[in-house]
């Protein structure tokens, strides 16, 4: 363990030994007891179910305020979400970064409980898609979630709450400005007559980005519409996003984020990221007779997205367009005072078109290299992906402080896939490559199906008023996406691929006492089927990964306006395989996952010297990782300081001030060791935003 993974445990233990301290029973108690309704779908005190979920309410997002998704859940432990450029993002959860084959699909991203992409057509960058800049809250699973979620609930699961109409303020205005001619305008407008409402929020963000040719326009909308009645309930939801990015690449060269020189530069001018998408959701909830209620939500999305490939050599464009649409049903019914369960049914349709182009030659590799990789149409494909999900859930109180949870899910995800260029690895006009042939092989019109299996049981036990310990076990799956199926390389025709299926054990324990508040958790997971690229730049679904660690949450209320909260993760994510990938890279069992640093955590120390101001000093962790799968190259890690300040005024004035990265500390975002080079994506420097919001 080093330094910082030290530390982070030694301030646990010095949280946990002070517990006695706290004799004062004033208000100033830690309050555990929050309601969360990713596990079941409907609101439950956390303090009484078998699961670890974590929530961010609204009032810590609005004091992150955060520009990119990387800052979102820097309070989640076992979350890394690490930025690439403009709004760009990969995220890891119980897990190291994926990227490449079998990155996509191993979180599943909800918006009230629905989906925000289809089976199949996952989007590693999708934590954009969503307007977390106005949620009410933000809900996070780590490792498979309940029987409720099915394909991509792998390693976990991140759900986004709307913000209801009735919540207040019922109307606020927010101008914020900063570094690099940042500015963004959030306006939020609600109307709740106590049995129908809606609410409108829209915000629009523009940043000239720290680094040359770089930044990004966004705009997002939410339209919430409730009825909250007697027998029926309803919410729709519209809700869209638009986004224009100017992409800045890697920088290569080891350490290369600490040469100013490099750092700001740009070596792909001209890459971009243009994305939309839309959906719409309709919740119904019908209380019926015998205490039994029925859920039902249809829902249609449309994403399309267009971008450059910028760490590719030739940086061809990808295109994708999905449009899909499909319902949830679940009845709820009570057989007795001490057993629920919940039956549910998913269906899921949809219709994606996917393409490659490289606009020139490859002008950055030798010539036996750059041959096979030629200028033109790589891939020009459309697939039709059917998803049909059936389950049930029970949850059992065997006595006041037992309570029993458990279920399973059938699931199963059919592909057609019709392919429009030259079958096999030539070029777009059916000529072949010198040099062995083309990189890019593409398999010939086929169709593909998964079915998956997927059990959950739980158990927790109220140790007393205030103590619960709970124990998991569960397995998640995916089934393989598209790019993986149907994007192949060189010699392969057909990518035999299994879905990803990951088994998970939990153990628990989460409680309070007087001022000092706890969550904590250990958990063994094994990875089965996991997708990578083999030697022969094969797809193969060959890999095993098993990962085991720790995870705790520590609040300590010091007086009546210092508290300290301590995130932490200690975790060592590792191969269970051996494989030889070429060019002198292996991968050895026991060998860690390439990306998965052992420690990652925060410590944030929060001062109320008045009821209309606050202050939070935050230091964040990331511990180091290794950049390829033979442990040879290394990154180690970052610890960076963040300064937040909100002032209440009179009259709904509010100041706000944000300090991200105090010290100016030069690091990686994320480190990387590919086709010979280090390269990187180097962080920013320090920033300060400055903001001004009106409640009504």
């Amino acid at each position: 363990m080093n330094r910082a993974g030290w530390l982070l445990v030694t301030l646990a233990i010095l949280l946990v030994s002070g517990r006695g301290l706290a004799k004062d029973k004033r208000d100033t108690a830690v309050r555990l007891g929050k309601v969360v309704v990713t596990d079941t779908g409907a609101p439950l005190p956390v303090r009484t179910l078998p699961d670890n979920t974590a929530r961010v309410d609204s009032a810590t997002l609005n004091l992150l305020g955060a520009t990119r998704p990387s800052q979102l859940l820097t309070t989640v432990p076992g979350v890394w979400i690490t930025a690439g450029s403009g709004q760009e993002s990969l995220m890891a959860i119980r897990s190291p970064l994926f990227t490449g084959a079998g990155a996509c699909g191993a979180f599943l991203l909800l918006e009230d409980g629905v989906p925000i992409q289809p089976a199949g057509f996952c989007d590693v960058n999708a934590l954009f898609e969503i307007n977390t800049e106005q949620a009410d809250a933000v809900e996070v699973i780590r490792g498979p979630g309940s029987v409720l979620y099915g394909s991509n609930a792998l390693n976990g699961i991140i759900n986004v709450l709307t913000r209801p109409p009735e919540s207040l303020p019922r109307s606020s205005v927010t101008v914020e400005r900063g570094a690099n001619d940042y500015t963004r305008v959030e306006a939020s407008v609600g109307e709740w007559n106590g049995t129908d409402g809606f609410r409108v929020s829209a915000n629009a963000a523009h940043s000239d980005g720290f680094r040359a040719d770089s930044g990004y326009a966004q705009q997002k909308l939410t339209l919430r519409i409730d009825h909250n009645g007697t027998a029926v309930s309803r919410e729709t939801l519209l809700e869209a996003i638009h986004l224009n990015q100017k992409t800045a690449g890697y920088i290569y060269g080891l350490d290369a984020y600490e040469n100013p020189a490099l750092r700001y530069s740009n070596p792909t001018p001209g890459a971009f990221r243009d994305a939309q998408s839309v959906r719409v959701l309709q919740k119904w909830r019908l209380k019926l007779a015998h205490d039994r209620e029925l859920d039902i939500t249809p829902y249609a999305r449309h994403n399309w997205m267009s971008f450059t490939e910028h760490y590719l050599p030739g940086e061809p464009i990808a295109t994708t367009a999905v449009n899909s649409a499909g319902v949830q049903v679940k009845l709820r019914d009570t057989l007795s005072p001490a057993t629920s369960v919940i039956y549910g049914s998913d269906a899921e349709y949809a219709h994606g078109t996917v393409m490659e182009f490289q606009p020139g030659p490859v002008t950055t590799l030798p010539p036996p290299q750059a041959a096979i990789r030629p200028q033109g149409w790589h891939y020009d494909y459309a697939a039709d992906s059917r998803t049909l999900a059936a389950y049930m859930d029970v949850t059992h109180r065997w006595t006041p402080r037992w309570l029993f949870s458990g279920g399973v899910r059938l699931e199963g995800v059919r592909y057609t896939y019709v392919n429009f260029l030259p079958v096999g690895n030539t070029q777009d006009n059916g000529i072949p490559c010198l040099f062995g042939g083309c990189l890019f092989n593409r398999p010939a019109d086929r169709a593909d199906q998964f079915v998956n299996v997927l059990p959950k049981f739980g158990v927790s036990y109220l140790a007393t008023a205030t103590q619960t310990l709970y124990f998991n076990v569960g397995r998640g799956a995916r089934a393989p996406q598209t790019t993986e199926l149907y994007e192949l390389q060189r010699q392969q025709s057909v990518a035999d691929l299994h879905s990803e299926t990951l088994n998970a054990f939990e153990l628990g324990w989460r409680g309070q006492a007087g001022r000092f508040g706890w969550d904590m958790d250990a958990y063994y997971m094994l990875k089965n089927h996991f997708i990578f690229r083999d030697a022969n730049g094969f797809n193969v679904s060959d890999g095993r990964i098993r990962s085991r660690g720790v995870e705790f949450t520590l609040n300590y209320v010091m007086t009546s306006s210092l508290a300290v909260l301590l995130d932490g993760t200690y975790a060592v994510h590792s191969y269970a395989f051996s494989q030889n990938l070429g060019q002198g890279n292996y991968i050895t069992a026991g060998n860690d996952v390439k990306y998965a640093p052992r420690s990652l955590g925060s410590v944030r120390l929060r001062w109320r010297p008045a009821d209309t101001t606050q202050l939070e000093l935050a230091w964040t962790h990331v511990g180091g990782y290794w950049l390829d799968e033979s442990n040879r190259h290394r990154y180690g890690g970052q610890d960076l300081w963040n300064l937040y300040v909100e002032k209440s005024l009179v009259r709904g004035w509010t100041l706000t001030l944000r300090i991200i990265n105090l010290t100016n500390k030069a690091y990686a975002e994320r480190a990387d060791y590919s086709f010979g080079n280090y390269r990187y994506f180097p962080g920013p420097g320090r920033r300060i935003y400055a903001g001004i919001v009106k409640d009504f």
